[in-house]
């Protein structure tokens, strides 16, 4: 049976995952930026480095891709026994609109077309509790399928979504 702290810590560490997800599909740089600590290291496809040169990346893939939408399931956290430190796994899919007329890049050719990129993976997280709160220090994110398609009309509201409440 898990301790209140423990309960606590497993939650607060889904939160940064789930963060993670909310600032990628919003290009909330700095919501981004957030999850990761200082010294992170960050290793996603052909990109390995610190989290400010991940975000540069990261946001110039996304430029042609007008519409995200990440999802985290089947998190699997493994918390070190002082409670400190934690080891995470989790699934994840992410769906992108790529509009036509975007050039091609490595990962998806759309060959000019509207396309449905779809990714599916593990992010493997070394995460610490730092300040009193947790923050991802090591991310291996690992592609284990991927679909492109074309794309099916799509309306992206970029910026518009409801409040939470």
């Amino acid at each position: 049976m898990y301790s209140v702290e423990q309960l606590s810590a497993r939650e607060e560490i889904r939160d940064v995952l789930h963060r993670y997800c909310k600032g990628i599909d919003r290009r909330d740089w700095a919501l981004v930026r957030s999850c990761f600590a200082d010294d992170h290291i960050h290793k996603h496809g052909d990109y390995e480095g610190p989290p400010d040169e991940f975000i540069g990346f990261a946001s110039e893939v996304l430029k042609g891709i007008p519409g995200t939408h990440h999802s985290i399931a089947n998190v699997h956290i493994d918390l070190s026994d002082d409670g400190q430190k934690a080891a995470t796994e989790a699934n994840f899919v992410a769906y992108h609109y790529i509009e036509a007329g975007q050039p091609d890049f490595a990962p998806c050719e759309t060959h000019g077309k509207a396309t449905d990129w779809i990714v599916a993976g593990r992010y493997c997280d070394k995460l610490e509790r730092r300040d009193n709160e947790w923050i991802i220090v090591r991310r291996e994110a690992f592609h284990d399928w991927e679909s492109a398609n074309p794309a099916t009309s799509a309306a992206v509201t970029e910026g518009h979504h409801a409040p939470v409440t």
